[in-house]
Parts: C-alpha cells; sequence; structure tokens
C-alpha cells in the first residue's frame, strides 16, 4: 500500500469515528432529554459526561482528519 493510499485509508477511518461520534451524542442527548424525569440524578450524570466524552473524541477526530488532509496535500 502506497503511502497515498494509507492517508487516504487513515481519513476516512477518522471520517467514520467522527460521525459515530456524533451519533453517540444525539442518541446520548435525545435519551437525556426522554429520561430526564424519570431517571436518577447520577444516571443523567453520567450519560452527560458520556456526552462529553463523545463531543471531545469527535473534536480529536476532525482536528486527525485537518491533519492527514493537510499531509495529503504535501505527499501530492
Amino acid at each position: 500500500m502506497s503511502k497515498l493510499d494509507r492517508i487516504k485509508a487513515e481519513i476516512s477511518f477518522h471520517e467514520k469515528m467522527f460521525f459515530t461520534a456524533i451519533a453517540i451524542m444525539l442518541g446520548l442527548l435525545g435519551w437525556a432529554a426522554n429520561n430526564y424525569r424519570v431517571t436518577d440524578a447520577a444516571v443523567l450524570f453520567l450519560a452527560m459526561t458520556g456526552l462529553i466524552g463523545a463531543a471531545g473524541f469527535g473534536v480529536w477526530n476532525y482536528k486527525k482528519i485537518k491533519q492527514l488532509l493537510e499531509k495529503l496535500e504535501n505527499v501530492e
């Protein structure tokens, strides 16, 4: 596999992880919005902690994609 193909594969992987993080965030936010009245505060706290973690993971993947795109520009 050439360096160019490897960078493209990494970009594809991080794009999938970025969209997965967005899906997790939306899922946790939707669950919390539907269940905030009947759920214990500790469970809501854990859900919000997961949401913040997923947001951080999404930002990290976005930055990684940007770095790989810059690297891709320099390879060609």
